[in-house]
């Protein structure tokens, strides 16, 4: 790939970046005041706050020229990396609990989740086992996987299938048209997470 063509498709992920950080941003401030009421509102917020600082933090580390700044980014970016999955959870739980199914169990997974989140994005902060060294590609930087990384992808997809596996469950339990069809689109949304 000839520099040029490099230079144009940075750049058009860069303007993708600045569109997700300034929607995500836009639709958590839109929500903000629904967000003591509604138990699925704030879910959904949390979700969109993490995927947007991983976001912000990629299109940050794309204008940044001293590499420290640039590690210091892409770590606080897998705050959100790490914390995804758990507000994944946590929206699949209320979802399913808005149709009339009880959380029992994930009363407890719930919280559990961002406990775990909150352990990865503390490794991912402070050492080297999730997220190590920087690698410096031309128009691009990132950390390289630590030894803890496998162990954070299985996490990862077993949370992202178990929120699925809600939606699936939600939608299944929508008693009329509209309803099923709003959470037929959800769980598409559900599907093509993990893959973005």
């Amino acid at each position: 790939m000839n520099s040029n063509t490099a230079e144009v498709f940075a750049l058009i992920n860069d303007i993708i970046q600045a569109i997700i950080v300034i929607f995500g941003t836009a639709v958590v401030l839109y929500n903000s005041n629904r967000l003591r009421r509604a138990a699925v509102t704030r879910a959904f917020c949390l979700l969109v706050s993490f995927v947007v600082l991983v976001y912000l933090s990629e299109l940050l580390v794309g204008r940044i020229i001293v590499l420290d700044s640039a590690e210091t980014w892409l770590r606080i970016g897998w705050v959100g990396i790490a914390l995804v999955p758990a507000a994944q959870f946590h929206l699949s739980s209320t979802l399913l609990a808005t149709t009339g199914k009880l959380p029992h169990y994930r009363r407890i997974l719930v919280p559990a989740g961002y406990v775990v989140g909150i352990t990865f994005a503390a490794l991912a902060l402070w050492t080297d086992y999730l997220a190590a060294d920087l690698v410096v590609l031309p128009y691009s930087a990132r950390l390289s996987a630590g030894p803890l990384f496998p162990i954070f992808s299985l996490y990862f997809w077993f949370v992202a299938i178990s929120s699925i596996y809600n939606v699936w469950r939600a939608r299944h339990r929508c008693l009329t048209s509209t309803t099923k069809r709003r959470m037929t689109n959800t769980f598409i949304a559900f599907l093509a997470a993990p893959l973005a």
